[in-house]
């Protein structure tokens, strides 16, 4: 017997397994490409995707259903979890480089179409491309910037040439717009 989607999280603090196994492969394809989105290295990607759900195990009981869909928590860990991978690299390369050590990394976003993008194929995949597709350009730039690039509000406005209140505002509406479209997934 299998535990509904929405239980699974309360399930998993509770300690069961069975539930965490299809926690993981409910979500992992989907968690996984916005990784490799981020991280641009599937070995990363997949690395950073295992500490995730490390971490969904370990912090199952703060998942609070008031405050958003199961997917949201486990999006917001993992995309939180690559951002750090992210910064990381950022902070060794500049130790590397002020070192006298010559490396070349190159970290670009992934634009052409990979084997992550057939794993997306969920419902709530399609939805969440079709609900930023239907954002202002300047919110769903700003977005996208954030969540695929993991740039911070400041880096935003800056990269942007916007103020930051401006930034936090389009980030703020296109949030709250992203919800109502996504309503369904809740």
């Amino acid at each position: 017997m299998t535990v509904e989607t929405t239980t699974l999280l309360s399930a998993v603090a509770q300690g069961d397994t069975i539930a965490f196994e299809q926690l993981y492969d409910r979500y992992s394809p989907t968690l996984y490409a916005l990784l490799l989105r981020i991280l641009g290295n599937p070995e990363d990607a997949q690395e950073v995707l295992q500490e995730s759900f490390v971490k969904v195990w370990t912090n199952a009981t703060s998942y609070d259903t008031a405050r958003g869909s199961e997917a949201a928590f486990l999006i917001s860990i993992a995309r939180s979890r690559g951002i750090d991978r992210l910064r990381s690299r950022k902070i060794r390369s500049d130790r590397e480089n002020d070192a006298g050590r010559e490396i070349s990394t190159v970290s670009s976003f992934v634009v052409n179409k990979t084997g992550a993008d057939d794993a997306i194929q969920s419902q709530e995949q399609k939805a969440v491309r079709g609900a930023l597709a239907e954002l202002p350009e300047a919110q769903r730039v700003a977005l996208q910037l954030a969540y695929f690039e993991g740039l911070s509000q400041s880096e935003i406005a800056a990269r942007l040439g916007e103020p930051l209140g401006t930034i936090k505002t389009r980030m703020q509406l296109g949030m709250k717009k992203l919800r109502e479209h996504l309503k369904a997934f809740q």
